[in-house]
């Protein structure tokens, strides 16, 4: 089977930042499970002409690559691209491209939102990464799952608080709470995890908040084995990579009722879900900072590994060629 992966993060990477660092991870899981995956990018560039001349390249592309099936790994103008390139499509939904709330201007926000409806008419099958994303959807219910992004978990795996403080040069005593605000600090709810942390200092003096920004992908589970929790206060997500890594490495999560934050934290204790507010996000971090104990978060996390995602992807792919009929249960069921 040939997959062509359609996106527009290499703008991105090229300026050193990790977006896309879990479309790649998805990739290669699924060439691990013997697909033949090659990506495209359409760049990052909103002008008419740009977006004509990547499309006409994408179209030379598939023509030459002749793949099985386009995977638009994202929506707006990547899905809509991808379906007007008239060869089968699967789409990936991520959060911004159906749900308002981005620190974006409101105009490109709708319009993006429309092209993501737009194409997931034409697509041969759909993928959410929440069931918020595909309740968002306005037209297409049928031939959609969710599948959220995979854990990597021989990468982020639990280890000694001491030895990753160590090794990032952090005080060893000081209680360490992360919140991730390098890209989209506003959406992300930074402002209000700095009130939070402002808060909760009366109780916990020493309490020291760090920011999640431009961290290399590998150097990441560093981090969340050296913290004593995490903070995910954002405004609007899809489903959140860092939370589920951090559960991965067994470190506590303080999260607010966005995307599938209330899924991924159920069963995991210590760990909390409260109101998006400075004060209950506080009252939750002194609570976990006097616990002072990791979480059960990997065993949580463990049936979302990227060598389970990837199955379930490859049966989304199965059905769009075949295509097999998509049960409410999620799962593909060919007769």
């Amino acid at each position: 089977m040939k997959i062509l992966f359609v996106g527009n993060y290499g703008s991105a990477k090229a300026q050193g930042g990790c977006a896309g660092i879990f479309v790649e991870r998805q990739a290669r899981s699924l060439r691990d499970r013997g697909i033949v995956i090659e990506a495209f990018d359409i760049g990052g560039s909103h002008s008419p002409a740009a977006l004509v001349n990547s499309w006409r390249l994408l179209r030379r592309t598939i023509r030459h690559m002749k793949p099985d099936l386009v995977h638009a790994q994202y929506g707006t103008l990547v899905s809509l691209a991808s379906v007007l390139a008239l060869h089968p499509t699967v789409i990936t939904f991520s959060g911004s491209d159906l749900l308002p709330g981005a620190s974006i201007s409101l105009a490109r926000t709708w319009a993006g939102i429309l092209m993501s409806n737009v194409a997931s008419v034409f697509a041969r099958r759909v993928i959410c990464v929440s069931e918020e994303l595909r309740s968002s959807l306005w037209w297409r219910k049928r031939g959609v799952v969710v599948i959220p992004r995979g854990v990597d978990l021989n990468l982020f795996t639990p280890g000694p608080r001491d030895d990753a403080r160590s090794q990032l040069g952090w005080a060893p005593d000081t209680p360490t709470v992360l919140v991730d605000g390098g890209r989209d600090w506003k959406n992300k709810g930074l402002d209000v995890a700095e009130a939070a942390v402002a808060i909760a200092y009366k109780e916990v003096p020493a309490l020291e908040l760090k920011v999640i920004r431009n961290i290399a992908p590998d150097e990441m589970p560093v981090w969340l084995r050296a913290a004593d929790a995490l903070i995910c206060a954002s405004r609007q997500e899809g489903s959140p990579n860092v939370v589920k890594e951090s559960l991965a490495c067994n470190l506590p999560v303080i999260g607010v009722d966005v995307g599938d934050v209330c899924e991924r934290l159920a069963g995991v204790e210590p760990s909390e879900v409260v109101e998006r507010t400075p004060e209950a996000i506080a009252k939750a971090i002194v609570k976990l900072i006097h616990e002072g104990r990791r979480s059960n978060g990997r065993q949580q996390v463990s049936a979302i590994s990227l060598e389970r995602v990837a199955q379930r992807i490859v049966d989304v792919y199965s059905g769009a060629l075949g295509g097999c009929p998509v049960a409410a249960s999620d799962k593909v069921e060919c007769q």
